[in-house]
């Protein structure tokens, strides 16, 4: 797919927050409370228990070894670039404000008091709360297809008809960071797979099924909570 050379600003916004990721990897992963244990990623399956409490990301372990550090520093990037036109066109993020941040403009009015934050909520961690599939935002809903079309391409230019195949087609144009892509495996006379797409905040999740000649891809949004397998779909 031939890509179209970015402007010099927005060009460097991928590099540098794969940067800041590199320092602080837990921000690159999926974000959500009780997210800081880290776990070996779930086995390839439909849901198969109950858990009683989030899911923690394989990310976030500072036992990570280098070699797949590096692979989601990959991933991260990749995403990245893939929600580059996307992008386009929104406000950069005003750097921070403090001692010797930037001022405001005269006439500015006076900072407002923060908020107080909500107290915790006493009901329990619920997993059927938390699986349930949630909307996706503008810069989600363009990405998506952005994906599936460079999946698609792969899978047909392979011509992957085997989970084998489609596997490696996959982990070919980048998608091969083990906790985030669940199968492929065959089910319903296709091979069906999800990718786990969320980083940096996104919720997007991508379930995809190709039977030998066409690929079908569906986008959801999953609370980072949960697996993107284990998200209840609405129907």
């Amino acid at each position: 797919m031939t890509r179209t050379p970015l402007r010099k600003d927005r060009a460097a916004r991928g590099p540098a927050l794969v940067a800041l990721c590199a320092l602080a990897l837990t921000s690159c992963g999926t974000e959500g409370p009780g997210r800081t244990a880290p776990a070996a990623p779930a086995a390839p399956s439909a849901v198969s228990r109950t858990p009683t409490a989030p899911v923690p990301d394989p990310a976030d372990d500072p036992g990570l070894p280098p070699e797949q550090r590096a692979a989601e520093l990959a991933f991260v990037q990749l995403v990245a670039d893939v929600a580059e036109p996307c992008t386009e066109g929104l406000p950069a993020v005003p750097p921070p404000r403090g001692p010797d941040g930037p001022q405001p403009p005269t006439g500015h009015p006076p900072d407002l008091p923060l908020p107080e934050s909500a107290p915790p909520s006493e009901a329990p961690w619920s997993f059927e709360r938390a699986r349930r599939e949630t909307a996706l935002g503008p810069v989600e809903k363009c990405t998506a297809p952005l994906h599936g079309k460079r999946i698609a391409q792969a899978l047909d230019g392979a011509a992957a008809r085997t989970p084998a195949e489609v596997e490696k087609a996959l982990r070919g144009i980048g998608y091969d960071v083990d906790h985030r892509l669940d199968g492929p495996r065959e089910a319903n006379g296709k091979v069906e797979f999800t990718l786990d797409l969320r980083v940096m905040g996104s919720a997007l999740c991508l379930a995809g099924s190709r039977d030998g000649t066409r690929t079908d891809l569906d986008p959801y949004g999953g609370s980072p909570e949960v697996r993107c397998p284990d998200v209840e779909r609405r129907s």
